[in-house]
């Protein structure tokens, strides 16, 4: 999300606002609103509803997650650009801006390779033993 962060400014001229979507308690996610300095809100869906209607529901992680996606909906409410995500690879913001520029009806986005470090692999292994 910090990627969004850095080109929030640029999202937003090129006609589009930003929320992400979290299927953690209004609480939990603001405090990583604000941990990060995310200048875009954090919509709580912890009843899963709308990840599960959007198919980017992952019930294997954590209890029940979203997963890493995108979607650019136009001012006439139709999804211009959709992208559902792995943990290692994510579309970068600046793939996004092209898709929003005047004229581009399909895209195709490169995707960016995340490679996981060190404190990622903890992480992980962490919340595997909570389960």
């Amino acid at each position: 999300m910090a990627d969004y962060r850095e080109h929030y400014d640029e999202i937003r001229a090129a006609g589009a606002e930003f929320v992400a979507v979290s299927v953690d308690p209004p609480n939990k996610s603001e405090v990583l609103r604000q941990q990060l300095s995310l200048p875009f809100p954090i919509l709580c869906d912890t009843g899963h509803r709308v990840v599960q209607e959007w198919d980017i529901y992952n019930p294997r992680e954590k209890g029940g997650i979203a997963k890493p996606s995108i979607f650019a909906i136009g001012p006439d409410r139709r999804v211009r650009y959709a992208a559902v995500d792995t943990v290692s690879t994510r579309v970068p913001a600046s793939e996004i801006i092209r898709v929003l520029k005047p004229g581009t009806e399909t895209y195709n986005a490169e995707r960016k390779r995340y490679i996981p470090k060190l404190a990622d692999w903890l992480h992980a292994f962490r919340n595997a033993l909570r389960r």
